[in-house]
């Protein structure tokens, strides 16, 4: 049910750096139907290695990675709300980005491909909004890269936006998020295969390993503890290089082959830097500051066990928000999934009731606000 619309082709695509794409494409899905009035959307955004397929359409579809959350008197209610979920802007699931067609060459990009920001993403996703005809979003929803880009939302748009949620994602990424991303990135352009951008297959072993990596900050060691056994094949001798030795080296790599079927490294590469160089908690409390544009409901989530987005750095972006004004909620959640907690299905009660209960005060509170408008005012 991918949906692709061709925007920018008139005039061109600027990004924060100064460089110009014209035109480019951006992927989406829809869940839920749009109102008359055109003003019941809530755009989703997925995470870093995310796609826009957020939910099933109908029984035998793909999963998406938030089906306990669309539907029918879920969180985000279809029956209510009508769910925009897009590709981001730099990806590789149906959106332009470095293995795209440079159409003054004829050739992919790859890493002639413009650097490009968090801000970059959410500019090509107001695009798409006005190109459907949408003025006003009900709210932006999104996790750890998706809340950078619900967040960036609130500051660059505060008149298009209802309301905001931010689910394990601070303000800036810590050291150890830049840390981790780092070495990622290194795997991947050390990788004799990767060839300066240039492979004709994905650089499997610097890929996968990279995923690796992820996947040890996106879970609990309690967790690993708690599902892996020391040995997978007992007669392993205690010098053998064998990747199913130990249980997590199977489970490990086996996240990794499964990853290069369906990422591009080159986007990774992007992603992950877009994700180290987003930080508006420098200027949060400056008077001139763009955050101080933030004037929306906004729901801060932290998870506690977090091993990516610490929670001290969640908590510290909450002090900043109310420091500067904003009516900002906060709720933290634990869990031995880590990070990866709002992903998880068995994980839904400590995060569902939250969202949703914000939404409804939210709806309520716009309700009355137009309720207070005078009729002659509300259609002028």
């Amino acid at each position: 049910m991918l949906q692709q619309e061709i925007l920018f082709a008139e005039q061109p695509f600027v990004l924060e750096n100064g460089e110009t794409l014209c035109p480019i494409v951006i992927g989406y899905e829809t869940f839920g139907k749009l109102n008359a009035a055109r003003d019941n959307v809530i755009l989703l955004e997925h995470a870093l290695t995310g796609t826009a397929h957020a939910a099933k359409h109908f029984e035998d579809d793909d999963p998406g990675w938030w089906d306990d959350y669309i539907g029918s008197g879920k969180a985000l209610d279809t029956d209510r709300y009508y769910i925009i979920c897009t590709n981001v802007f730099g990806g590789c699931s149906g959106s332009t980005g470095p293995s795209s067609i440079n159409p003054l060459t004829g050739k992919a990009f790859r890493l002639s491909f413009p650097g490009f920001s968090i801000l970059d993403i959410v500019h090509a996703q107001l695009g798409l909004i006005q190109a459907l005809g949408i003025k006003k979003l009900a709210a932006v929803v999104g996790g750890s890269m998706g809340g950078m880009q619900a967040t960036q939302w609130a500051i660059s748009y505060p008149e298009l936006v209802d309301a905001v949620i931010n689910i394990a994602s601070p303000l800036a990424a810590g050291p150890d998020a830049i840390g981790y991303n780092l070495i990622m990135r290194m795997a991947i352009l050390n990788d004799p295969d990767f060839n300066d951008g240039h492979y004709s297959g994905q650089p499997e072993g610097g890929l996968s390993t990279a995923r690796m990596i992820g996947m040890m900050t996106y879970r609990t060691s309690e967790l690993f503890s708690k599902r892996f056994e020391r040995f997978t094949v007992a007669e392993s001798s205690p010098g053998a290089f064998s990747k199913e030795h130990f249980q997590i080296e199977s489970y490990l790599q086996y996240q990794g082959d499964v990853f290069v079927e369906r990422f591009d490294a080159n986007s990774y590469l992007y992603l992950t830097k877009a994700i180290d160089l987003f930080d508006i908690s420098r200027s949060l409390l400056n008077d001139h500051s763009e955050c101080n544009k933030i004037h929306v409901p906004y729901l801060l989530i932290g998870i506690t066990t977090d091993q990516l987005f610490r929670i001290h750095d969640i908590r510290k972006s909450y002090k900043q928000l109310k420091q500067a004004g904003i009516p900002v909620t906060y709720h933290e959640v634990s869990s031995e999934y880590g990070h990866d907690a709002f992903l998880v299905s068995s994980e839904r009660s400590k995060f569902q009731p939250q969202i949703q209960q914000f939404l409804e005060r939210h709806a309520a509170r716009e309700k009355n606000h137009k309720n207070k408008i005078p009729q002659k005012i509300r259609e002028a």
